[in-house]
């Protein structure tokens, strides 16, 4: 996460020019629509919807379909505020772009002069534009990033200038099993100003969480450099939803509802200090299939981590084990249930091994991997014993795959990331070919059974066997130690395999008609 940790420190470092008092470019602080407003406007980690562009373009990077969402609201003083979104997914990988359309203005009032003389009427506008585009899997798969450019032209009278911005947003997660997100934004990061005016954007950052307690109930909270301090919580059930918020000390609460599962309606009530109450109406649409929509699904973002995860089997199958890592860590990233959720532990444990052969920094290795040979056809068997939480017998294959012919440092580097992933040490006199390395761990078993001790007898037989499992040998002397171990049932088991492998052996086919064993 050294991007993550990077972006805080820009995040940090850009506040420190944040103004306490009131701000030009303040209709960048007034709400996209009634559903944030109700949460208290905390959505810098809640926000991955056409909402968005407003609150943080790295949510952009999880937009689950095309939206489009319009408020429009009748403020104190007869000034009018209009916000008008639209945000679609990227074709080919997860992430998305949108743009927004904002006004804030008041009507014409009377004009007047130094002495008091009217000068004829004037009103005062401001306009916004803004494009943001997101990103998911970019520098991680756990990482959505983004960006966003915005004008704010502003007119007073016959006076106007213009204002142009850049916000850098940043969503990590989701964590704790889809629960759990965390959100950070800078507004204004990079600004400049056109015409008559010594104003500027100055920066604003805030940081966030949200936390989905149980399927309906989320919980939502937002602080920004100069201490803005904003909570929310929504409660969504069937088609309807209730929410509430905090933000500066003032309470905002709502509802929504949910149309046929495209059309949405909010509202949102927001106290001040001084004047009072006040509402918030805003529309919204989603395009996409209604039956899917209303099972709460996200076809194009499921469809994208399909194909990453696809990606990635397939490049495994090949033992293209750095491209396998990164196309399955993105589909996870994407999705958590990809696969049905069985591929989160082994692309965390395919992630570590990747990390601990250095596979980035032995390009060389890689093309070791792929070439078509008993080595990498060993190294092979070694990550998929590996994956699936087989230590002992990704161990043991490990040395076998450093004995080999082909004295690649590619394979020893394998075999000391296995040592360090399961922490058992190296054994030097079995860094041998399969043949030799089965051999010596058959004579060992079979040793240890003249010694009477069974327990060491059978690990290594089954190493033996792990390295040679048609060895009808082996399965004979495994079944005699488990029968002097008492253990009957795997005792008929072993002897069983043997007599598939080697029909024709009497004695113990005989043996075991004496010991009753069936």
């Amino acid at each position: 996460m050294r991007v993550l940790a990077w972006l805080v420190c820009m995040f940090l470092a850009a506040a420190a020019g944040a103004s306490q008092g009131g701000r030009p470019g303040e209709i960048f602080q007034f709400g996209a629509n009634a559903r944030g407003l109700a949460m208290g406007g905390a959505n810098t980690a809640f926000a991955n919807d056409v909402t968005s562009v407003y609150y943080n373009p790295a949510g952009l990077g999880l937009l689950p379909a095309r939206e489009v969402t319009f408020m429009r609201a009748t403020l104190f003083g007869d000034a009018t505020y209009d916000y008008l979104a639209y945000a679609q997914n990227k074709k080919k990988r997860a992430g998305g772009w949108g743009l927004e359309v904002i006004r804030l203005g008041a009507a014409a009032a009377d004009g007047r002069d130094e002495f008091n003389n009217k000068t004829g009427g004037f009103a005062w506008s401001e306009t916004a534009f803004g494009l943001a585009h997101g990103w998911r899997g970019l520098f991680h798969p756990d990482l959505s990033f983004g960006l966003k450019a915005k004008m704010l032209n502003r007119s007073l009278g016959s006076s106007s200038d213009r204002l142009v911005g850049m916000d850098l947003g940043v969503q990590a997660g989701p964590f704790a099993s889809g629960k759990l997100m965390f959100g950070g934004v800078v507004q204004n990061a990079f600004s400049l100003a056109q015409g008559d005016t010594d104003d500027k954007l100055e920066p604003v950052v805030r940081a966030g969480v949200s936390y989905r307690v149980v399927g309906p109930l989320a919980l939502s909270a937002d602080v920004s450099a100069d201490g803005d301090f904003r909570v929310g919580t929504e409660y969504a059930w069937g088609i309807a939803a209730v929410r509430a918020g905090l933000e500066d000390k003032q309470l905002s609460f709502g509802g929504g509802i949910n149309f046929r599962s495209k059309y949405r309606f909010d509202l949102a009530m927001l106290s001040h200090p001084t004047l009072g109450m006040s509402q918030r109406f805003s529309i919204g649409y989603r395009f996409g299939a209604r039956q899917e929509l209303a099972q709460g699904k996200s076809p194009k973002m499921q469809a994208f981590a399909s194909e990453y995860l696809a990606n990635g089997q397939a490049e495994l199958q090949k033992r293209d084990y750095l491209r396998a890592s990164k196309d399955i860590d993105t589909a996870l990233g994407i999705d958590p249930n990809a696969g049905d959720g069985s591929w989160r532990e082994r692309a965390v444990r395919l992630r570590r091994l990747v990390k601990e052969m250095q596979l980035e920094a032995h390009p060389e290795d890689v093309e070791t991997f792929l070439q078509d040979n008993p080595a990498s056809f060993m190294a092979y068997t070694v990550v998929g014993a590996w994956l699936e939480g087989e230590e002992d017998r990704a161990m043991l294959l490990a040395h076998a795959t450093a004995g080999t012919v082909n004295r690649s440092g590619a394979y020893r580097r394998l075999l000391d990331a296995m040592s360090r992933l399961t922490g058992r040490k190296v054994d030097r006199d079995s860094v041998l070919p399969t043949a030799r390395l089965a051999a010596l761990r058959m004579k060992q078993g079979v040793d240890a059974i003249y010694q009477r001790r069974f327990g060491p007898a059978a690990e290594s037989l089954r190493d033996a066997l792990w390295l040679e499992p048609n060895n009808a040998a082996a399965w004979t002397r495994l079944g005699s130690a488990y029968f002097a171990m008492g253990d009957r049932p795997r005792a008929a088991a072993a002897w069983k395999k043997a007599l598939e492998l080697n029909p024709a052996d009497e004695k113990l086919k005989q043996f075991m008609a004496a010991q009753g064993v069936e």
